[in-house]
């Protein structure tokens, strides 16, 4: 076995908070989406961290949908994504056109008055 093959192996899978609220609500592919957990995995910014350790906790917790929902709307709200995204283009941990097309995922599903829309 590659050293890559290795690594590539011992990536972190994402929570299925994640990629429920993410493949869902987002429409992102299963790459997409593993790739934005891998980058908050890696990263050793505090934003990405408190995120990443905050859906850990959740997708301990959650146990019923509104949860997961009450999550996506509150601590997982689209100001709160974009700021993480920055953070992780900044960081290098995610390129600028990756971040970019997550950038955009986000937005659109976006109201104009800044929350997920539906939600206001």
């Amino acid at each position: 076995m590659t050293l890559a093959r290795w690594a590539q192996s011992r990536r972190e899978q994402p929570p299925p908070v994640w990629t429920v609220c993410w493949q869902g609500w987002l429409q992102l592919s299963r790459t997409k989406t593993e790739q934005w957990w891998q980058a908050l995995s890696a990263s050793h910014w505090s934003r990405a961290q408190a995120l990443r350790s905050m859906v850990l906790t959740q997708s301990a917790l959650a146990t019923r949908l509104d949860h997961v929902w009450q999550l996506s709307t509150n601590a997982m709200g689209p100001g709160e994504l974009i700021r993480a995204l920055e953070a992780l283009i900044q960081e290098g941990r995610l390129s600028p056109v990756q971040g970019r097309r997550l950038e955009e995922s986000v937005l659109q599903r976006t109201d104009v008055r800044g929350p997920w829309q539906g939600t206001v």
